[in-house]
Formats: C-alpha cells, sequence, structure tokens
C-alpha cells in the first residue's frame, strides 16, 4: 500500500504544474498542457486519484489567472459580452471560473489518463 502523499508535496506539484503549464501555453497550443500533466503525472508516479486532483486544482488556477491576466493587460468589451451568451448573468468573475473549470478538467483528465499508464 502507498504512503499518503504530504501536503506539501502536493502544493509543490500543483506550483510545477502551473510553471510548467504557463510556460508550455506561450509556444504550444491549448492541448499541449494537457500533455505536459499526463507526462508529469507519469513521471511523478502520482497516484490516480491524487493526480486527477492535482491536475483539476493545477489547470483551474493556470486558465483562471490566465483568463483574468489577459483580461487586465487588453481590456475590453468581449468577456462582458460572452459572460451575457452563458447564464452567467453578465458576470465577468463567472467567465473566468468557467473557463478555469474547462481547464481544470482538462488538466485533471489527462493527468489521470498519465497516471493511470503506471501498471505498478
Amino acid at each position: 500500500m502507498r504512503k499518503p502523499l504530504s501536503f506539501s508535496y502536493k502544493l509543490a506539484i500543483v506550483l510545477i504544474m502551473v510553471v510548467m503549464g504557463a510556460i508550455a501555453g506561450i509556444y504550444l497550443p491549448w492541448f499541449a498542457l494537457g500533455i505536459l500533466f499526463a507526462v508529469l503525472a507519469y513521471v511523478l508516479r502520482l497516484p490516480a486519484g491524487n493526480a486527477f486532483v492535482l491536475g483539476l486544482i493545477s489547470g483551474f488556477l493556470l486558465w483562471a489567472i490566465s483568463a483574468f491576466w489577459i483580461d487586465m493587460q487588453h481590456p475590453s468589451s468581449l468577456p462582458g459580452r460572452m459572460a451575457n451568451l452563458f447564464p452567467l448573468g453578465g458576470s465577468v468573475l463567472g467567465l473566468y471560473a468557467l473557463t478555469g473549470l474547462l481547464g481544470g478538467l482538462t488538466g485533471g483528465f489527462w493527468s489521470w489518463a498519465g497516471a493511470k499508464l503506471r501498471f505498478n
């Protein structure tokens, strides 16, 4: 039976995933985040459950913060108009959360897939 991962180890993994995902996001397409998370989960030998949760948190943070950062750097009315298209009541923060959720699910499922590649 495996020993549970410590909080500081999980925090370090989230930090590594966010930093490497941000660097990869500059040069590579959006789906490279998932492939990177799968490789990290495989290499770091993460258990499948922890891999999903850590990928979910990392992807959420990365995409939500990126959406906020881009909107602050280049102010536009587009996020507000997009928030009106979705049932968010025009909330731009809700749009950031929805963006983060999509990034989190992408990161979580890819991390889980990378962890499941390991058979032992």
